[in-house]
């Protein structure tokens, strides 16, 4: 999100705040207060770090980093499989999605975004 090719989108269209959850026991002291909680709340504290969230602009949640299957029958089927740091081509394809149902993503961004996220693999 950072990289010079999308940074811009990002800042354009989303608030992103980072939360530290998850710290081994000697750097306790560095998680965000409520943060975990919060993680529970969503349903991301069995999922793995990083695991993310949008919302709108009064709080009401859009979309997470669960990767739903379509098959209601796999066991990963309703909590879906975090997809942190989208880097697989269906990882990339979930978190574009999720980027054009809660911003103003155009087609050069949404290339620009899958390409360099897709690096990552």
């Amino acid at each position: 999100m950072n990289d010079k090719c999308c940074k811009k989108f990002f800042d354009d269209n989303y608030v992103i705040r980072h939360l530290v959850v998850q710290e081994s026991k000697n750097k306790k002291n560095l998680e965000t207060p409520g943060a975990m909680a919060m993680l529970t709340r969503y349903n991301g504290a069995e999922q793995g770090i990083p695991f993310w969230l949008v919302f709108d602009k009064d709080g009401n949640l859009l979309a997470d980093s669960r990767l739903r299957t379509v098959d209601a029958s796999a066991p990963e089927a309703h909590k879906g499989k975090n997809c942190g740091c989208p880097a697989a081509k269906e990882e990339v394809a979930y978190f574009i999605d999720v980027l054009k149902r809660t911003s103003s993503l155009n087609d050069q961004d949404a290339i620009n975004i899958a390409k360099r996220f897709r690096e990552n693999e």
